[in-house]
């Protein structure tokens, strides 16, 4: 039978129990059902951020539990709120039909009303009225388009390739799950709501609502309140989430994979096919193919040798990064490492239907799955990665097929008949329905199955929990886990790139954006999805550069190595019915776009992973070109949300993203911009925002403008060949605008993980560059950004790059030492300024030469 409280139609009184400045309890009462009467409890938990919850009194609803890791080390949830003397935000209660309206108190606009609630044990569901059009976030979908159209989409993390979301049924959400949105209010204030909930569920946005309808779990709301910074907002919802993790600095570099490659040979040769075309290379990828049988945890020892993982890591310089599926093989039963361990710690899921272990089929045959609810699973899973690195000295780890995917429809070879139940757990307080081989849920999110292609819902984890309520939290249990085994490894700073996410997976793991296709459709959406990861707190992200499915053209590939050499994460990977795709392998112009674009993502590589250091843990790194300009009402133009993007504050990038264009428009709001590369302006600060005409050919470097006000340290990569090649020899790439100009770069001298993890905790690392000019003068100097002391570590500037500097007759330059400079306006562009020190040698700073400070006089 099936329960139902409907709070709309329901003639309720509600007390106030417990009632202070930060947290009021109220409960429905219900005559004929007072076992389904609610509490409903919101909690001031700060000046800026509110928690509102609403469940049964009974506590018969699944929730996701805080006492067991991973999740009591991510969620902090403020349990004893201390009472402020003021509120961003106040609070009503409409009693008649119920609603519950949160309202921003400076601009009195209600950022949204809570109504329409259904509460049951297999149905639930609440409706949300929005201030505006403009909210962004609800993935993970593969949507040609940032912002939202009017629809209903599923959120259930499954394995459904080349699958376009379209708004309609059924379901179209891929790998992960992530119930969490910022809006753009009224006022042009900004706001996160987080609904924390881990069930299958479908939105619906249809006019200013969107109603949730959802299959377990409580309703537990999240707001983040912002200001006219979305940053602001998404800050502090990644703060409650424990904020995301530093990925190592040779992460930074490209990556290559292919499935196959199938021996350790052919990666070797993969390598110095690399190395013969001068395109850098710093991860080879194994796939499944390494793997003995395609059985997790093994290697086949007579196609991949460790000596040559060695060779791999220690003479070429090069990384390796094997995959790990979730799923366990019973071919070779107790004969394999894999399956007796973990027989023996009895950590593999139990069939509903018979209580025997659970059969699916993946990649290895009849497998089975393990239970990372189950308390034995952590240390079978960190045994297992130790026994892996033993054999393949692994530099990071690759989990895949984790949402989890299964290729049957439920449960494969099912016994006929019922047997009795002989799990470890007992079960015997469970509601019996629960027990039959299938749950008749009255609504079924995305429509389709639930078990299609993974687990069936009624199945159980250790803790009585039901794999329809934890499904989509298995990606991050398993990120965890891999997480703290590479901890136990000995790795500073542990890096895993997982398939399926939900929200907190960032404080463990990255996320590449899963099997897409070779397609104009999937480059072009992969600007909006990995800026919807950046908001959801995995800003280390990327897309398969040129497509996994299908084969790629050249065309379409050296559009994509434009683009991919500014994801953060850049990856070249396909699968084993496509054609090579390696940048050497279609042709010369191809190959071209490839040498052009990657070495100018290895120029400015230190910049851009200090922007991650700068973030300290919380905020985005791609992102929305809105973000810095939220007065411009043109940047929510559809064209410019999907196809322009910023990268930090300094630069924007608007690249080719049509298929048989050469020639773009771009839309630049009003500030000073200047061509990245060539320092040619293109508007000044008092010209209003405007769209400018952007030339592109297949060869060219990816359209990259830099803001005035910023400055980059820029890097020569002649002779780089990996991270590793990068010296600290830069000149200083300045763009004048209306004040003075900024920037930041890294204080180390070598960037191993184990540098970077003790010295670059809490901005510790950082450097702050500034170049200020009044008339005639003007000072460029670098300090310390945790102290305004010098450098700890020796930095060579040999040369000042200015954009936007009126031309002078000469350029004089002093210093704490004697520094010679030659000076040159280029004829092109005459407010373009070289400056070379020490007649083009350079200067070197540091702790042993002070606080670089270089004086220029123009005459």
């Amino acid at each position: 039978m099936l329960l139902i409280l409907y709070i709309p139609l329901i003639l309720a009184s509600y007390l106030y129990e417990n009632s202070t400045l930060v947290t009021q309890t109220m409960f429905y009462e219900r005559e004929d059902n007072p076992m389904y009467n609610l509490s409903v409890l919101p909690t001031y938990e700060s000046y800026n951020q509110l928690d509102i919850k609403i469940e049964d009194l009974q506590k018969r609803q699944f929730y996701i539990p805080s006492d067991i890791e991973p999740f009591k080390s991510i969620y902090n949830d403020i349990i004893n709120p201390i009472a402020c003397s003021h509120y961003d935000y106040e609070t009503k209660i409409d009693e008649s039909p119920f609603k519950f309206n949160v309202i921003r108190a400076d601009t009195q606009e209600t950022m949204l009303s809570l109504y329409d609630i259904i509460v049951s044990e297999l149905y639930s569901e609440f409706t949300i009225k929005i201030p505006t059009k403009y909210f962004f976030g609800l993935g993970e979908r593969n949507q040609k388009g940032f912002r939202f159209k009017e629809g209903i989409y599923t959120l259930f993390a499954k394995d459904v390739p080349q699958l376009l979301e379209d708004g309609k049924q059924p379901g179209k959400g891929v790998y992960s799950s992530h119930p969490v949105y910022l809006m753009r209010e009224r006022s042009g204030k900004y706001h996160v709501l987080f609904f924390k909930n881990s069930s299958p569920m479908d939105i619906i946005y249809k006019d200013d609502k969107l109603t949730f309808k959802y299959i377990g779990g409580i309703l537990q709301l999240k707001l983040f309140l912002g200001d006219y910074d979305p940053e602001t907002a998404i800050k502090l919802y990644h703060s409650y989430l424990g904020g995301w993790a530093l990925h190592p600095f040779w992460t930074m570099g490209y990556h290559h994979s292919r499935w196959p490659i199938k021996s350790s040979q052919k990666l070797k040769e993969y390598v110095y096919k690399h190395k013969e075309h001068e395109i850098p290379l710093d991860t080879i990828w194994s796939d499944i193919d390494y793997m003995n049988d395609r059985q997790i945890f093994s290697v086949d020892e007579k196609r991949f040798h460790k000596n040559d993982f060695e060779e791999i890591q220690n003479q070429l310089g090069v990384n390796y990064i094997p995959i790990i599926d979730v799923a366990v093989g019973v071919k070779y039963g107790k004969q394999d490492k894999g399956f007796r361990e973990g027989i023996n710690l009895d950590i593999f899921l139990r069939s509903p239907n018979t209580g025997q272990r659970f059969r699916g089929n993946v990649w290895p045959g009849s497998s089975y799955f393990p239970d990372f609810f189950h308390p034995n699973c952590s240390t079978y899973w960190r045994t297992m990665i130790k026994h892996l690195y033993q054999s393949t000295n692994f530099s990071g780890l690759w989990i895949d097929m984790n949402e989890p995917t299964n290729f049957c429809d439920g449960e494969c070879d099912i016994q006929s008949g019922r047997d009795k139940w002989n799990a470890t757990m007992d079960y015997t307080d469970i509601n019996e329905t629960y027990k039959n081989n299938h749950i008749r849920f009255p609504y079924i999110p995305g429509v389709s199955p639930l078990e299609r292609m993974t687990l069936p819902p009624n199945l159980f984890h250790y803790g009585k929990y039901l794999h329809k309520d934890v499904h989509n939290l298995y990606g991050l249990q398993e990120s965890y886990e891999t997480y703290q085994a590479q901890k136990e490894i000995g790795k500073p700073l542990p890096f895993i790139i997982s398939r399926s996410t939900f929200p907190g997976s960032g404080h463990f793991t990255q996320h590449w954006e899963g099997d897409n296709e070779a397609s104009y459709t999937f480059l072009y959406l992969s600007v909006g999805s990995t800026m919807q990861f950046n908001i959801f707190g995995i800003p280390m992200v990327g897309a398969d550069v040129c497509g996994f499915l299908d084969n790629t053209t050249p065309k379409l590939c050296a559009r994509w190595v434009q683009l991919g050499s500014l994801y953060p994460f850049f990856r070249n990977h396909n699968n084993d019915r496509a054609k090579d795709q390696e940048f050497y392998s279609l042709g010369d112009d191809v190959l071209l776009a490839a040498k052009r674009n990657i070495k100018l993502r290895y120029s400015i590589m230190k910049w851009y992973y200090s922007l991650f250091l700068r973030s300290n843990h919380t905020g985005t790194i791609f992102r929305p070109v809105f973000f810095e300009f939220n007065d411009d009402v043109n940047l929510f133009k559809d064209d410019v949300l999907d196809t322009q993007f910023l990268i930090g504050d300094e630069l924007m990038a608007a690249p080719i993203l049509i298929e048989g264009q050469t020639i773009r428009k771009a839309y630049f709001p009003k500030a000073y911009w200047y061509h990245f590369l060539s320092g040619s302006r293109l508007q000044n600060a008092e010209d209003p925002g405007q769209e400018h005409f952007i030339m592109c050919k297949y060869t060219d470097y990816v359209p990259l403008y830099i803001r005035g006000g910023s400055i980059i340290l820029q890097q020569n990569i002649t002779q780089v060949k990996t991270v590793k090649d990068l010296k600290n020899h830069y000149y200083a790439v300045i763009a004048i605008g209306e004040k003075d100009s900024f920037g930041t770069m890294i204080d180390l001298d070598e960037f191993s993980d184990q540098k970077i993890a003790d010295k670059c905790d809490q901005q510790n690392c950082l450097l702050n560059v500034n170049f200020s000019q009044q008339e005639n003068q003007a000072e460029f100097t670098i300090v310390r950004a945790d102290n305004g002391g010098p450098a700890a570590y020796p930095l060579f500037i040999n040369r000042l790059k200015i954009y936007g500097l009126s031309p002078s007759q000469t350029i004089k330059c002093s210093s704490h030492k004697i520094v010679e400079c030659s000076y040159s306006n280029e004829n092109t562009f005459p407010y373009i300024s070289n400056i070379y020190l020490n007649e083009g040698i350079g200067l070197e700073f540091g702790e042993t030469t002070g606080v670089f400070k270089l004086t220029l006089q123009f005459s």
